[in-house]
C-alpha cells in the first residue's frame, strides 16, 4: 500500500463525521454525485426533516427542527454504513441511484425490526417499550450500538426458540407457557430427563421436590443419562450451544447442591425453585414447601420460640458454628474466639429466616436479629476484652448460657 493510500485510510478511520456526510462529500469530490443530484438530496432532506420533527414533536419549534436534522442524518448513516459495508464508493453510488428519503426510511425500518425483536430472554412479557419511544432513543444511537443490540436480540430470539422447542417436547404448547425466563424452561426439561423418573412433562412443585429427593438419595440414574443422551441427539444443531450451557450449569452448580446432605431440603427448594420453570403452583404445592421448611426450622431451633433461644441459634450461625439453642460456658468462649478469628456475619441468619422460618414469623424474626446484631458484634468482637468477660456477660444477658 502506498503512503498516500495509507494516510487516506488513517484519515477515514479518525473521521468523526456521520457516515452520510462522509459518503456525500466523497461522492461529490469523486464526481459520482453531480450538482443536480446534490440539489435533489438537499430538497429531499428538507422534506424528511420536517416529517421527522412533526413525528417526534412539532415542526414549528427550532429545537425540534435541529433534533430532527440529527435524527435524519443518523438514520441515513445507519442504513448506508450497514448496507454498504462502510465502503464510501458503494455508499456514494447508493446516494446517486436512490432517493435520500428511501435511505432515511431504510434506517427507520432497521430500527423498527430491532424493536420487534425480544429485548431479553423472558417469554410472555406483555409490557414493551412503545415503538415511538424506542425510535426516539435509537434514531440517535450509533451503528456499533445497533449491531450490538441486534446481536443480543438475535441471541434472545434463539434462546426463546430453544425454550419453546423443549416446552413442546414436554407437552406444553407455546400459548400455555406463562411468563417465564426461558433458561428456566430448558433447565426443567433437562432435569426431568436426567432424573429418569416420572413422566417427561414440565414438573409441578411437587414433581420438582420428588426429583430432588430421588437424585439426593440415588444420584443421577443410568436411565436418566440415557434419556438425556437421546434427547441431545434430537436437539437441532443451532440450539446445541444453549442447551450445553444450561446442562453445564445443572451439572456444575445444581447437582452438587442437591447431593449436599448438610443442606436442608427446604433450603435447597428455596435456592433451586426460582431457577426451574414449574407448571401452575397450587395450594398443595405451597403447603408442601411450607411443610418442608417448617420441619427444618423446627430441627434447627429445637422447637424453641423464645427470643433467648432463637438469638442463641442466630449467634451460632453468625459465627459459622452448628446451631444450638443453649450454649455451655466453654462453647460460648469457643464461639467468641472463632468469631474474632473468622468473622461474625449478619447475612447468613437473614438467609436462614427467609428460607426456613414460618412465613408469619419472618418479619418479626428479621427485626429481632437486625436490632440485636450491632450490639452483639460490638461485644463479641471487642479486642480490648482480652479475657472475654464482657462478651460472655453480653451472651448471658441475651442468650441461653449454662
Amino acid at each position: 500500500m502506498s503512503e498516500p493510500a495509507a494516510d487516506l485510510n488513517q484519515l477515514t478511520l479518525f473521521d468523526q463525521r456521520p457516515f452520510f456526510e462522509r459518503a456525500l462529500v466523497h461522492g461529490v469530490r469523486s464526481g459520482v454525485i453531480d450538482r443536480h443530484r446534490l440539489a435533489s438530496i438537499v430538497n429531499d432532506g428538507a422534506k424528511g426533516l420536517v416529517q421527522i420533527a412533526d413525528f417526534f414533536g412539532t415542526q414549528y419549534l427550532r429545537p425540534n427542527i435541529e433534533g430532527a436534522r440529527t435524527r435524519i442524518v443518523n438514520l441515513v448513516s445507519l442504513f448506508l454504513e450497514e448496507n454498504c459495508g462502510g465502503d464510501l464508493d458503494v455508499a456514494a453510488r447508493s446516494l446517486r441511484d436512490n432517493s435520500f428519503l428511501s435511505h432515511s426510511r431504510g434506517g427507520s425500518e432497521m430500527l423498527k425490526k430491532l424493536w420487534a425483536m425480544p429485548e431479553d430472554t423472558s417469554y410472555g412479557i406483555l409490557v414493551k417499550q412503545p415503538q415511538k419511544e424506542f425510535l426516539a432513543e435509537w434514531s440517535l444511537r450509533s451503528l456499533p450500538d445497533y449491531r450490538q443490540a441486534l446481536a443480543d436480540r438475535h441471541g434472545h430470539q434463539l434462546s426463546i426458540a430453544v425454550a419453546l422447542w423443549f416446552a413442546e417436547r414436554l407437552g406444553m404448547a407455546a400459548e400455555e407457557l406463562s411468563t417465564a425466563a426461558v433458561d428456566s424452561v430448558v433447565r426443567s426439561a433437562l432435569l426431568v430427563h436426567l432424573s429418569g423418573s416420572g413422566p417427561l412433562v414440565i414438573p409441578t412443585a411437587n414433581g420438582l421436590l420428588q426429583m430432588l429427593e430421588a437424585i439426593r438419595k440415588h444420584g443421577v440414574p443410568r436411565k436418566g443419562r440415557k434419556l438425556l443422551a437421546t434427547l441431545l441427539q434430537e436437539v437441532p444443531v443451532r440450539y446445541v450451544p444453549i442447551v450445553q450451557h444450561e446442562l453445564h450449569r445443572i451439572e456444575s452448580e445444581d447437582l452438587p447442591r442437591i447431593a449436599d446432605l448438610s443442606r436442608p431440603l427446604a433450603q435447597l427448594l428455596h435456592e433451586l425453585e426460582p431457577l426451574y420453570y414449574l407448571r401452575d403452583f397450587g395450594p398443595e404445592d405451597a403447603g408442601l414447601f411450607e411443610a418442608a421448611a417448617c420441619a427444618d426450622w423446627q430441627r434447627i431451633t429445637s422447637g424453641k420460640t423464645d427470643d433467648s433461644s432463637l438469638l442463641t441459634v442466630f449467634v451460632c450461625l453468625a459465627a459459622d458454628m452448628p446451631a444450638q439453642a443453649v450454649l455451655s460456658r466453654t462453647a460460648a468462649r469457643a464461639l467468641i474466639r472463632k468469631a474474632r478469628r473468622d468473622g461474625f456475619k449478619r447475612l447468613p441468619v437473614l438467609g436462614l429466616i427467609r428460607a426456613l422460618a414460618p412465613y408469619a414469623m419472618q418479619d418479626d424474626l428479621e427485626t429481632l436479629w437486625k436490632e440485636f446484631f450491632p450490639g452483639a458484634e460490638a461485644a463479641i468482637l471487642d479486642a480490648a476484652d482480652t479475657k472475654l468477660a464482657d462478651a460472655l456477660d453480653f451472651l448471658r444477658e441475651n442468650c441461653n448460657l449454662t
